[in-house]
């Protein structure tokens, strides 16, 4: 069997004011873990390390049959060797059920404790059977020292993220679903059209006309109740081949259509049809990864790299993300994007 890879959610996400409270009681730590991931994990190990009040980095790999793969617990310890002096608080979610004073996993919890020791991080497992209000987690080191989980959804996380628009799905499989892709009878009907706008005399359009008709549909889709007909879906496929379109709406992962635009590239990504298909997904990658959804960025560049082997952008995200790096390490790129942009004088419609 394959050794699970851990999912990389990274994150930079304050505790706020809330942050004594959060770093002292596990089941709140416990309960904001499916907002930092976009979902709810299931027979899983999850894994946060934190430094001061913030949860710098959150990962999460499905439960391996007995313990951990070595190749996984070095892999762990090495990400926690960048960040110094940090808290790593670990919890095993489901998985089996304690038997006596035991608590299920914990040898894995112990090769993982091995694998960190010497590090100079700080170590603190938990198991809970699920992340719902009034789960119970009891402490590996001491499982008479136990608490209650709070509600998931009444945590500071899940109301930033719902005033943020974000939705905190019920699993994997529906983050998975979410950026299924369309039939197959569909995609290849949009391909044609896409084909024809690709061959017709005279299509070539300028990057500000094709810029200007993306970032018009961005602004359209908060208030849209309307599927987008294969003809805009199309023309917006067309006009992200352009690199420089494509490279300018990077610009959208920050600022005041960010979250529109991670909608419509969502969209996008289940209705386009491949190669054009990797270009919304990898924006949608780069957006999802700079509010710290790991498990969504990750999602997003399986899809561009199947509809677009080798596709550059999607290469150099997917670097980043395998290598864990903070998000805020990828925000000059943004801010690069924005002022090409403006260079070339692709300006958003008024």
């Amino acid at each position: 069997m394959s050794a699970p890879t851990p999912e990389p959610a990274p994150s930079t996400s304050p505790l706020d004011n809330a942050a004594p409270a959060k770093l002292n009681n596990p089941g709140d730590l416990i309960a904001a873990a499916p907002h930092l991931m976009g979902y709810y994990p299931i027979d899983a190990l999850v894994v946060n390390i934190i430094v001061g009040t913030t949860v710098e980095m959150t990962m999460c790999c499905d439960l391996p049959l007995d313990t951990l793969p070595e190749s996984l617990t070095g892999h762990l310890a090495t990400i926690v060797t960048r960040y110094p002096d940090a808290l790593v608080i670990g919890v095993v979610v489901g998985g089996g059920t304690p038997v006596g004073h035991t608590l299920p996993r914990d040898i894995l919890v112990t090769r993982l404790r091995d694998a960190i020791s010497g590090h100079n991080a700080s170590l603190n497992m938990f198991w809970t059977p699920a992340i719902t209000a009034g789960a119970r987690w009891y402490d590996y080191d001491n499982p008479s020292h136990a608490g209650t989980v709070p509600d998931p959804k009444t945590t500071v996380l899940a109301v930033q993220a719902a005033v943020q628009g974000q939705r905190t799905l019920d699993s994997r499989a529906d983050l998975a679903a979410l950026l299924r892709p369309d039939p197959q009878d569909v995609l290849a009907r949009r391909a044609t059209v896409i084909k024809t706008l690709l061959t017709r005399p005279g299509r070539r359009r300028s990057a500000s006309h094709s810029y200007r008709l993306v970032i018009e549909q961005v602004q359209r889709t908060p208030e849209r109740s309307e599927a987008l007909s294969d003809h805009d879906i199309a023309a917006l496929a067309v006009a992200l081949t352009d690199y420089t379109v494509r490279d300018a709406c990077i610009a959208t992962a920050t600022g005041e259509h960010a979250h529109a635009a991670e909608q419509l590239w969502t969209e996008l990504t289940r209705q386009c049809p491949a190669p054009q298909r990797a270009e919304p997904a990898a924006l949608l990658a780069m957006s999802a990864y700079l509010r710290g959804n790991g498990g969504l960025a990750s999602l997003a560049l399986d899809r561009a790299q199947t509809a677009f082997p080798g596709h550059r952008l999607t290469r150099l995200l997917r670097a980043a993300l395998d290598s864990h790096m903070p998000p805020d390490t990828l925000r000059p790129l943004v801010h690069q994007a924005a002022q090409d942009a403006k260079r070339m004088g692709l300006t958003e419609p008024s």
